[in-house]
């Protein structure tokens, strides 16, 4: 069997960068029917292999084929135009406009009448058939993208990516976005598109579901080509460490497996309600504890914590903070009682991407380093500076902008954020998301610090190893209610947890 897509001697360098620097013989085939795995850590090069594949960006050096022949687009709707369709790491929509034309932009011609008025009725037809056959029958295509969640978002962006009809389809980093329900709807997609005879390049830092879905795996490091096994004739430690350079210890969350050192109470939550969300929720946080909730899609985790740091406002319940009733009439009351969130999407929640990372690190210290109105930049620079090397943020100064870093030193930069404003309160929602191996175990070991220092934090997960890795307690939702809770000395096993969950 031929290649359908052959990448060889791949180098591209930005300024002060080389994000890829293959030797000229190295040589990475993609072939039909196939599920190709690429893995490395954060920065090995793994996107901007794939933004080149799609002519989002434009190579420095060596050869794409397609087929055989000289594959060049200057554009994805170029590649797309080839049967080359990517479902990104970083959302690839505009919020502006609905489902169908988000599914179809750039293609849309086919839907213009001979008045050249745009056939909506036609659009949202199509739209319905490829949304329904993806199984993604909950979402309206009529729907703009802004009143969407953050997995509903995804789920778009997997549509417009199938109706390309592909050839080759790139998922890069989806199922960290998604709820358990979302992540089956995708392995079976993916199945059933490898079936069909594509293939697939599938990116993703667990390294357990490239095993499961990927018949061969490549590994980048520092942007260099480091080789391709079979899935068949390797093992998931020999994988990361050649992902890494190094062993790397499998089990990476908390060294102490007892609950620890818990103070006082910090936050104590009674009979909390949100319409549509959740019900009657009570549950509390102390100092030095960490509080996991877990839970699938729609289970009311989301809101719940966007309600904790004022972004939304419950229809009833008390939040008792510091011994006070208190309700958080904005994100700025909750910021002024040292409350900080790390958000699941960080595109659209918490970064600003075109800025810098002293920006974005200072932007919630804001009154902290500053007199009389002016910034003391040297205070400003000196807690920037600091908070990055807690977090060993890859990046040449702290003057880089943020969408120049690679997704996992983008979430350190999330966290750097609130860690910089000496928040008493940290919620985080899914932290490691799009986060390698080895930088997952510097984040844990970060949350295990700020844990030991008497901080309270709430770590909402998806990813059930870490939350029975690194919660004190593990809240457990469903369908907006609490139903079952765990303490860490109880030792809950992932099968056990589920169970409450679905």
């Amino acid at each position: 069997m031929k290649p359908i897509l052959v990448l060889k001697g791949i180098k591209k360098y930005f300024p002060g960068t080389k994000a890829l620097d293959w030797s000229d013989d190295d040589v990475l085939e993609i072939y039909p029917g196939q599920i190709h795995g690429i893995v490395g850590e954060n920065g090995a090069g793994k996107s901007t292999l794939v933004k080149i594949i799609m002519g989002i960006y434009h190579k420095t050096a060596g050869e794409v084929y397609l087929n055989d022949k000289i594959f060049y687009p200057r554009s994805a709707l170029e590649a797309e135009e080839k049967n080359v369709s990517i479902i990104m790491q970083q959302p690839n929509i505009l919020l502006n406009l609905t489902v169908a034309e988000n599914i179809f932009i750039g293609r849309d011609s086919k839907f213009i009448a001979k008045n050249g008025l745009l056939k909506i009725k036609k659009q949202n037809e199509e739209a319905k058939k490829i949304l329904d056959e993806l199984g993604f029958t909950n979402i309206n295509p009529s729907n703009y993208l802004n009143n969407l969640d953050y997995e509903g978002r995804k789920l778009v962006e997997i549509a417009r990516a199938i109706s390309v009809n592909p050839k080759i389809l790139i998922v890069d980093e989806t199922s960290a976005a998604v709820s358990h329900d979302g992540v089956e709807k995708l392995y079976k997609m993916l199945k059933e598109q490898r079936k069909n005879g594509v293939a697939i390049i599938y990116i993703s830092h667990f390294i357990n579901e490239v095993f499961e879905l990927c018949d061969n795996i490549s590994i980048l490091r520092d942007g260099k080509y480091i080789k391709s096994l079979k899935v068949k004739e390797t093992t998931q430690g020999e994988v990361i460490s050649n992902m890494v350079g190094r062993e790397i210890n499998k089990d990476y969350y908390r060294e102490n497996d007892a609950v620890g050192n818990v103070g006082e109470k910090l936050i104590e939550i009674k009979n909390l309600s949100k319409e549509g969300a959740f019900s009657d929720v009570t549950f509390s946080v102390s100092r030095g504890e960490i509080l996991g909730i877990g839970g699938i899609g729609g289970c009311g985790v989301e809101e719940l914590g966007r309600i904790l740091f004022g972004g939304l406002k419950p229809d009833s319940g008390d939040i008792i903070y510091k011994g006070k009733r208190i309700h958080f009439r904005s994100t700025n009351t909750a910021l002024k009682n040292g409350i900080g969130y790390v958000p699941k999407d960080r595109e659209k929640e918490g970064l600003v991407v075109n800025f810098t990372i002293r920006e974005n690190v200072s932007s919630s210290s804001i009154k902290n380093l500053s007199n009389m109105g002016f910034i003391n930049k040297k205070m400003e620079k000196d807690v920037v500076e600091k908070s990055v090397k807690a977090l060993r943020v890859k990046a040449n100064s702290i003057e880089e902008t943020v969408e120049s870093l690679s997704g996992g030193n983008r979430q350190k930069v999330a966290i750097a954020k609130w860690v910089s404003n000496d928040s008493e309160l940290l919620i985080m929602n899914s932290p490691t998301r799009g986060v390698d191996v080895a930088a997952k175990q510097e984040i844990y070991k970060f949350i295990e610090n700020l844990k030991n220092q008497g901080k309270a934090i709430i770590l909402i997960s998806d990813e059930l190893p870490e939350l029975i890795g690194m919660s004190d307690r593990i809240m457990i939702m469903r369908k907006g209610k609490i139903t079952g809770t765990f303490s860490r000395d109880e030792h809950p096993g992932e099968h056990h947890l589920i169970q409450y969950m679905v």
